[in-house]
């Protein structure tokens, strides 16, 4: 009976472990037939996804290097575009060019910028135009200049010197080739008279003031004129940067007024060669104006008759530099005038312009 029972209980034993055999069995093939059905299920978004291009922007997102932000894109385009608008502005900006002042010798015009019969020149920085006209039994000269840069007027003495004791002299026109001058006119002369007033690059070479006009000269290319005798009282010196200063005179027109003349120096009312430098108002502008005499085709005018014509060319400022055969009109190192009647005549200075731009 025992044994019976004992063969029973193996069997419910036998039959427990079969069916808890048969139990997992059944819950390892459940999680199989699920993963299979979930990798289906993702295989079938992940085609749809593509298909979509949606998967695409996912990798790109994820992997490719990412693009700027709109915003900061657009900004920087208008930066872009700003930056090349400055550029092309600076570009379409006139150049700056400066003749150094302790330069004695200026940079070299271009030969070829002057017209055949050196009547014009023309480069970047300056414009010469000469003509003349016939009046009063007289030929008038007339050289106009427009210039850019202030340091393009200029004083030059011969062989770049002062001459304290003796007297050092060269023709105008040669003056004018040893500094290269795009044109020229004939100074104060300092070197004929014991007096006066001479500024040279800022620095006062002569100060023996006996009652003539001073032509001053500043930094900014204006003319200032005021008689020697008040040239320190009047302030002008501690008001402006006077670069350059000639004594002769008189100062012929003011503010665009003709003056009257009273000074008996260099004989007023007599028919006399005559030479005149002037400014006008719109700064860089300038005009010399000579007038022939003491020769067979011109007799000369008086000052005042002078002053007159001056003004009449709408100058705002005007002041009468040597005459008789000191006056001496250059264009390209050629003379334009006749001078008296005789050859161009040895002086201590010449006022001249320059250009700017070296020729190589």
């Amino acid at each position: 009976m025992s044994e019976k029972l004992t063969q029973i209980g193996k069997a419910i034993s036998k039959i427990r472990n079969e069916g808890v055999t048969v139990k997992k069995k059944k819950i390892g093939f459940n999680q199989l037939l699920n993963i299979a059905i979930g990798v289906l299920f993702i295989v079938f978004v992940l085609t749809a996804l593509v298909r979509m291009d949606v998967f695409n922007l996912v990798l790109s997102a994820l992997f490719d290097k990412p693009k700027e932000f709109s915003v900061l894109s657009d900004l920087k385009n208008v930066c872009d575009d700003a930056y090349e608008a400055s550029a092309q502005e600076i570009k379409s900006r006139d150049p700056v060019y400066v003749v150094e002042l302790d330069e004695y010798v200026a940079p070299k015009p271009n030969p070829d910028n002057y017209d055949k019969n050196f009547e014009n020149y023309t480069d970047e920085t300056i414009e010469v135009h000469y003509y003349k006209e016939r009046k009063y039994k007289s030929w008038f000269h007339y050289m106009e200049v427009r210039i850019k840069h202030p340091s393009q007027i200029r004083l030059a003495l011969a062989e770049n010197k002062y001459a304290k004791v003796g007297k050092i002299r060269k023709l105008p026109s040669e003056i004018s080739a040893d500094v290269n001058a795009v044109c020229a006119v004939n100074g104060g002369f300092y070197n004929v008279r014991w007096g006066g007033i001479l500024i040279h690059r800022r620095e006062l070479l002569r100060d023996r003031p006996f009652g003539l006009d001073v032509l001053l000269i500043d930094s900014d290319g204006n003319f200032h004129i005021v008689e020697d005798r008040k040239m320190k009282s009047s302030g002008i010196l501690e008001q402006y940067d006077i670069v350059n200063a000639v004594s002769f005179g008189p100062e012929l027109v003011h503010d665009g007024q003709e003056l009257k003349i009273t000074k008996k120096d260099w004989e007023p009312i007599t028919n006399e060669p005559r030479t005149a430098i002037c400014q006008f108002d719109d700064d860089l502008h300038y005009l010399v104006i000579l007038a022939e005499g003491r020769n067979r085709d011109s007799v000369g005018v008086s000052l005042q008759t002078f002053a007159h014509e001056v003004a009449a060319k709408n100058v705002r400022i005007a002041y009468n530099l040597d005459g008789g055969r000191s006056g001496t009109m250059i264009i390209g190192n050629r003379l334009k005038n006749r001078v008296g009647w005789g050859p161009e005549k040895p002086q201590s200075d010449i006022i001249y312009f320059a250009t700017a731009i070296e020729n190589k």
